[in-house]
């Protein structure tokens, strides 16, 4: 037997590490260029009233670049009106019925969300209406059920909402999806893809989420050398990866001790962290 106590092993952070680790905790935001051309393909949709496909491999962005334009384009609209909310962001889980995306619409518009499929049909479209919504965001579209896309149609063919609808997913998973049905097909008709980031592009981004998003006492480097080789291999160029890979490194090297991204548990990092 020990009389030690729990996790007496484990070194409190000062407090200076502790206001680090807090942000490092938070996703970070940035306004890249390749954010800035989606947000404007995005604000076509939405003044003109189409329907559009985003999609990009698993953690390219999509997500953060849809959850982005919707705070700042209903901060633009809303004003003072609370009511109103131009955009509205949802995501789903898989095999999505309607009456799944039903509750989820109500509930991203604070409505109630008990009721028949019928009355919940009903509700969301009033509740659309009422709030005035502009574009609605369907996020992992592809985990919808085939039958529920009949919904999502009627959604955007309903005359007195006038609607933009926008659904995102995995490049292969989404095209696939709709493809099954020549209905939803001609009405998802313009495509946006998120694409890899170029290798001279790439390194730009790691040099940027260094200075701007790690801010670490000490430079890291990790645009050169071996550091730069590792993130290339595992992250495959894509932005979600290298975020999450680069924020939890330089939050492990900071509780051991270190000032900067430590090359070392940037490889334990890499190692442990499967896509």
């Amino acid at each position: 037997m020990t009389d030690a106590k729990p996790l007496d092993f484990i070194q409190e952070p000062t407090r200076e590490i502790q206001a680090h680790i807090e942000r490092l905790s938070r996703a970070p935001y940035l306004e890249l260029n390749q954010v800035k051309s989606c947000h404007t393909w995005m604000y076509e949709l939405v003044i003109s009233r189409m329907t559009g496909l985003l999609v990009g491999e698993s953690r390219s962005g999509k997500t953060v670049t849809c959850k982005a334009f919707r705070n700042n384009y209903n901060n633009l609209r809303q004003g003072q009106e609370q009511r109103i909310k131009p955009v509205v962001y949802i995501q789903i889980s898989k095999n999505c019925g309607s009456r799944e995306l039903f509750v989820k619409i109500l509930k991203a518009l604070n409505k109630p969300s008990n009721g028949t499929i019928a009355d919940l049909r009903e509700r969301t479209l009033d509740s659309l209406e009422i709030h005035q919504v502009e574009m609605l965001i369907i996020d992992e579209a592809n985990h919808l059920k085939i039958e529920t896309f009949s919904d999502v149609r009627h959604i955007y063919d309903e005359d007195s909402l006038k609607i933009s609808v926008l659904l995102v997913g995995t490049t292969s998973r989404l095209l696939a999806v709709v493809k099954r049905d020549e209905q939803v097909v001609n009405r998802f008709l313009e495509k946006f893809e998120i694409d890899k980031l170029e290798e001279n592009q790439f390194k730009q981004m790691i040099q940027v989420w260094e200075r701007d998003v790690l801010r670490l006492p000490e430079e890291s480097k990790l645009a050169s050398g071996e550091s730069f080789k590792l993130l290339k291999q595992s992250t495959n160029k894509l932005i979600g990866r290298l975020d999450m890979i680069l924020r939890k490194a330089a939050i492990r090297s900071l509780l051991r001790g270190y000032k900067k991204v430590d090359q070392g548990v940037l490889k334990e990092i890499i190692t442990a962290t499967k896509f």
